[in-house]
């Protein structure tokens, strides 16, 4: 069993860019299902994503997130979701 909970990325409030993806903090809201099979989270979850903290050397963790959908897309810093940008500054085009 397992349980779903609502996330809210907090936009705009202590965010930072690293490698040009977005990382932000995250609020909890409220709990969708405090305990559901997995043939129920197929059924009513319909997109996959993955949470990549930001974690800097030497650095205190600082509770910050971007998103990475099953699709590719990956969170942006408006809230929307969309396909990553190439970084300019990792990569010499």
């Amino acid at each position: 069993m397992l349980g779903l909970m609502e996330l809210q990325a907090d936009i705009g409030v202590d965010e930072q860019y690293e490698s040009d993806m977005y990382y932000c903090r995250f609020s909890e809201g409220v709990p969708l299902a405090i305990s559901s099979s997995r043939p129920y989270n197929c059924e009513n979850v319909s997109v996959g994503a993955i949470m990549h903290p930001l974690e800097n050397e030497n650095e205190k963790f600082q509770v910050k997130y971007s998103v990475i959908y099953s699709n590719w897309d990956v969170l942006k810093s408006n809230g929307d979701k969309g396909l990553p940008q190439i970084s300019c500054n990792l990569f010499y085009i």
